[in-house]
């Protein structure tokens, strides 16, 4: 009765009555010393709650928790019999004494403690046919008044320590090791709090004195900081405790203090922990807040995020479950006993959540509750509607944790205007942005761009941005979740913002000297640009489109240059609509929006790519502009030689635009793409002549020319054609050491288009033709690297995957497979003499299986995208293969025509230098004779071949044409 007078009459004081009721029962508690045990004769502890018999008050760390009285006699009676079954009768006298009252009152109080105890509200249980029980450790203390010497260990217990946050407390352990104060700093739902208990955990037995956790997020008001931190304590004072009185109180102290969620009371708290380190010396302190307090001894641990994985074309389930952020995703789900089924099928879908997620803790915690429900496909897609996760309620006794909107609106309105101002702007950003790209798009006529810059550091370390602290220079990034946040603001001036944005990258993009660009260290930045450069065109052809075709010209040339042309077809297909219905863009727009939409095309199925190469050249014809000319032509060639049809009238016209060209470049790129014409057509010797003119005489070919030309490294292509033309002439041993050079080179460059040209059309089959097996899968396995970035592509990497099964294990049966599945795919056509070659493998794996029908069909596949009679390339391993199905049909009249097959194979491949295909017929010959008992004749096409041998090494069927020539014994 006395105490409740003094309640009485504080509240009679007009300044104190102006205090929430939860602030004045935290301040009853510090002056009249409800928590330190003067009237408890009872106490009952779990996890972090402590419950008061005497007074029937239920205490979260030092913070009462707001409870009926109902509720909290039926927590009494449950706790009284840990472990045991309380009948339902029981709970409702207890609770309603001398009331008869429905059982579903019950439920609704269990209903509310559940909530009220958090992650021990599962220790509620429910006995259906007898009542409830509290299914946990319980420590009662009966009479026990607690010295205020006697160590305490005022943090609440964790049950598992929190997924993928070892290094984080490690770090954060060796911080505390050498100094008394350590910030954790994160952004809200990364988990600060939960690592700050683990940590306190682990070194709670250290302090003599105890360890404190203070949770300040329930604090409203700035005057309740020391009083809450006297409670947790259990520090009695007589007044409203100030900082001496603390500080005297814990001046020989020995104890760790964690202050938790304190970014909304900086100053104070701020304040007391200068104190604190001037005026103790065996106190240490572990605090968690969004904002550093800036304290000189002061050491940060910036809390990241939880690890997601990276973009892949393919994801396994395997693979991404060694990610801490799918690893709480799975757990989260299998606490809700969800009966989801997770592998490769839906690892996909749960890598993207987390990484949409950013890797927050709440935030995949909230996703997992979704998924339960909706399963993982419906929750990726529920992520697409911006309010879809953030605004999902958990139901938390903690106000700021009920949702992640609650979250960062926590954080948005401790903001100064000019803050909330700038970060309102720079949500229109898609990813990591310059402190120069920020200030360009905050700054505003309300906000000088001086302003703008103090907002956005503001707003870093405030932790509503990330930032890299290695980085040279200053990246920001705003999370997804605090994006969609600011999505349901109402801002009036969100265009003004977007414009901007896209301005700036328009002016970026076009001030890019592309010769001076360094792919292995500015592709990371640059494939940022790509998401920036979306947003920026999806807003600019909705609102502004002549804005939009000026943005897409520019972008053209980082589209090429990170293979990323395939992105751009949408927004170049837009742009080339307005400029083709519309008299008001300059008439070499066209011509150029055209020749970038059939550079496209090479990525794509479908053969739209040379009639868009025409339009463009008579457009470029019509506008008067040589260079598009120039690029249409060569485009023009390039897919001619690609789809296997004559180029030479393209060519010629070629050669007389660059006549009128003063660009030493373009006389260049005609000397190599005849090279290539060359050993398209079979030409094999003017080819490789071309390819080392160019090779020993082209001092260099500017980047942004082969941007624009092919998209191919000039040099490393040719180095590679080169190889391709000696490897034909049987100079296998140079081919193989060119070959494997231009793998080596094309990777060191970083160049998407350039490494997969390498291997597909070269390097790749050079390894398997020379048997060089090892070095072939090393290739391969480097091809279906870069094939996952391009689904067309993979079909190449899997037709060489068929070619190594039929040569190095010898599994034709599975190379037929394969290899028929691949020659369906459309893309498979635009890889030049490639396609008929593997048309022909594919005979030959079908007559290794018994299905000579299917062969015979297969070659006339291949001999229908025939050039012409000297089409050595083709002919010359279409005939020996042809020569091999007859044989093995065995028809009347099928060995002579298989004969004269062979000699027309090697009369060809040595009248064109094709050693390699000469080699091969006549091997095949001779074992032909051999088997029909003309030993002299097999003798006669073998010594003629070998006699052509000059210094060729390591040719294919070389070491067979001598085993058999050595094995012919005529008498």
């Amino acid at each position: 009765m006395a105490v409740l007078l003094k309640v009485m009459a504080a509240l009679r004081n007009p300044v104190e009555n102006l205090v929430k009721p939860e602030a004045m029962l935290l301040w009853c508690a510090a002056r009249y010393g409800f928590q330190a045990g003067a009237m408890v004769s009872r106490e009952i502890f779990f996890g972090p709650f402590r419950f008061d018999a005497a007074t029937r008050t239920l205490w979260d760390g030092g913070v009462p928790v707001r409870l009926g009285a109902r509720a909290l006699a039926i927590l009494q009676v449950l706790l009284e019999a840990p472990g045991a079954t309380v009948s339902r009768s029981a709970l409702i006298r207890s609770a309603w004494p001398s009331l008869h009252v429905d059982q579903s009152n019950l439920r609704v109080q269990i209903s509310g403690l559940r909530k009220a105890l958090r992650d021990y509200g599962a220790a509620i249980q429910v006995d259906p046919s007898q009542g409830y029980r509290f299914d946990a450790d319980v420590v009662k203390e009966r009479g026990v008044r607690r010295s205020e010497n006697q160590p305490r260990f005022g943090i609440p217990g964790l049950v598992v320590k929190p997924i993928g946050r070892e290094a984080a407390a490690d770090g954060i352990h060796e911080l505390l090791n050498s100094r008394r104060l350590v910030t954790i700093l994160g952004s809200g739902g990364i988990g600060k709090t939960t690592i700050a208990l683990q940590v306190a955990n682990d070194r709670a037995a250290n302090y003599a004195d105890g360890a404190y956790f203070i949770d300040l997020g329930r604090i409203s008001s700035i005057d309740l900081v020391y009083t809450a931190l006297a409670n947790a304590i259990g520090l009695r004072v007589t007044d409203w405790p100030g900082i001496e009185q603390i500080v005297l109180a814990l001046r020989d102290r020995r104890m760790l203090l964690i202050l938790d969620c304190c970014e909304h009371v900086l100053g104070p708290v701020a304040k007391l922990v200068d104190s604190f380190l001037v005026n103790t010396s065996y106190v240490d302190i572990l605090v968690t807040t969004r904002e550093p307090l800036q304290l000189d001894d002061e050491a940060i641990w910036r809390l990241a995020p939880l690890t997601v994985p990276p973009k892949a074309a393919e994801t396994h389930a395997d693979d991404i479950k060694t990610y801490s952020s799918v690893q709480l995703f799975l757990k989260c789900l299998h606490q809700r006993a969800a009966k989801l089924h997770f592998d490769d099928r839906q690892a996909a879908a749960v890598a993207e959540i987390c990484r949409r997620l950013d890797g927050i803790p709440l935030a995949i915690e909230i996703a997992a509750s979704i998924a339960a429900v909706l399963g993982f496909v419906e929750t990726l897609r529920s992520l697409s509607e911006k309010s879809s996760v953030i605004n999902v309620d958990r139901r938390s006794t903690v106000p700021r944790q009920r949702s992640l909107f609650s979250t960062i609106d926590w954080s948005y309105n401790l903001l100064s205007e000019a803050e909330q101002s700038a970060l309102r702007h720079i949500a229109c950003f898609a990813g990591t942005f310059s402190l120069d790209a920020g200030i360009a798009v905050a700054s505003s006529d309300q906000l000088c761009a001086s302003a703008a810059r103090d907002a956005i550091i503001g707003l870093s370390h405030r932790s509503l941005l990330s930032s890299d602290p290695d980085s040279i220079h200053a990246e920001y990034r705003l999370l997804d979740t605090t994006r969609a946040y600011i999505a349901q603001l109402d801002f009036p001036a969100s265009d003004i913002a977007q414009r901007r944005h896209a301005e700036y990258f328009l002016q970026l993009l076009d001030g890019i000297d592309w010769d001076l660009y360094d792919e292995t260290s500015e592709n990371t930045k640059m494939r940022g640009y790509l998401d920036e450069l979306r947003v920026a065109l999806d807003w600019a052809f909705s609102s502004d489109p002549e804005l939009g075709v000026k943005l897409v010209i520019v972008a053209e040339r980082l589209w090429l240059a990170l293979t990323s042309l395939v992105q751009g077809v949408p927004y170049l297909t837009r742009a080339f609509h307005l400029v083709d219905d519309s008299s008001a863009f300059d008439s070499a727009v066209r011509p150029r929006l055209l020749v970038s939409l059939a550079s496209a095309q090479v990525y794509l199925a479908g053969f739209e790519g040379a009639s868009l190469y025409e339009r463009a050249w008579h457009a470029a014809q019509a506008a008067g502009d040589d260079f598009l000319e120039l690029r249409a032509l060569y485009g023009i060639i390039q897919n001619m030689l690609l789809t296997r049809r004559q180029a030479t009238r393209h060519l010629d016209a070629f050669a007389k635009a660059a006549e009128r060209s003063n660009a030493p470049d373009v006389h260049y790129l005609l000397q190599r793409i005849t090279a290539f014409n060359d050993f398209e057509t079979s030409a094999i010797r003017s080819a490789h002549e071309r390819f080392e003119m160019f090779l020993q005489d082209c001092p260099s070919i500017s980047r942004s020319a082969y941007l624009y030309f092919g998209g191919i490294d000039s040099f490393i292509s040719c180095k590679i054609g080169l190889a391709l033309a000696k490897h034909y002439m049987g100079y296998c041993e140079q081919a193989l050491s060119l070959a494997n050079t231009a793998v080596d080179e094309a990777e060191a460059k970083g160049h998407l288009t350039t490494t997969y040209f390498v291997l597909a059309q070269g390097a790749t089959w050079v390894n398997i033709s020379s048997g060089e097996f090892h070095r072939a899968r090393s290739c391969l396995q480097k091809l279906e690297e870069v094939s996952r970035h391009y689904r067309p592509w993979h079909a190449v990497a899997e037709a060489f995957r068929a070619l190594l099964l039929r040569y190095a294990d010898g599994d034709a049966g599975s190379s037929e497979r394969i290899l028929t599945s691949c020659l369906e795919d459309e893309f498979i056509i635009k890889t030049g003499s490639l396609h008929p070659i593997l048309w022909v493998e594919l005979a030959d794996a079908r007559r290794i299986v018994g299905d000579l029908d299917g062969a015979e069909s297969a070659l006339l596949k291949a001999m229908s995208q025939c050039l012409g009679p000297s089409d050595v390339r083709l002919i010359g391993k279409h005939h020996p293969i042809l020569a091999k199905v007859l044989i093995a049909r065995n028809r009347p009249g099928n060995v002579d025509t298989a004969r004269e097959l062979f000699r027309q194979a090697i009369e060809l491949s040595k009248l064109h230098d094709f050693y390699l295909y000469e080699c091969e017929a006549a091997v095949g010959l001779a074992e032909l004779e051999l088997n029909v008992g003309r030993p002299w004749a097999a003798r006669n096409a073998l010594v003629d071949v070998l006699s052509n041998l000059q210094d060729r090494s390591r040719v294919p069927f070389l070491s067979r044409a001598q085993t058999i020539l050595a094995g012919i014994n005529i008498s």
